[in-house]
């Protein structure tokens, strides 16, 4: 079996409640870890993935998730400063909008 990586150990369970976060490697599925805390995380979640990866990491992730709420994709738009339509989920949003 192998061991939580100690990231994951400060990270609680919802956030990982359908995986096997021993299995998960903060390295190889990055982008996962980074959206699903960035959409459902605590503000203390958010913070320690964000110093975890740093802003660059974060922002490719971002960026390239193929799906992310309408909050947190305008959120991290204001945040690194670019029109929503830099996000790859932002099509897929437009079509959520009745």
């Amino acid at each position: 079996m192998s061991v939580e990586h100690p990231l994951l150990k400060q990270l609680s369970d919802t956030l990982f409640w359908d995986t096997v976060r021993c299995r998960l490697d903060p390295e190889e599925h990055a982008a996962f870890i980074i959206v699903r805390t960035m959409e459902r995380g605590s503000k203390e979640e958010v913070l320690l993935v964000w110093n975890f990866y740093g802003d660059a990491c974060v922002r490719e992730k971002l960026l390239d998730a193929p799906a992310l709420s309408a909050e947190t994709l305008c959120f991290f738009a204001n945040q690194f400063d670019l029109p929503a339509e830099a996000f790859r989920a932002y099509n897929r949003a437009e079509n959520w909008v009745s």
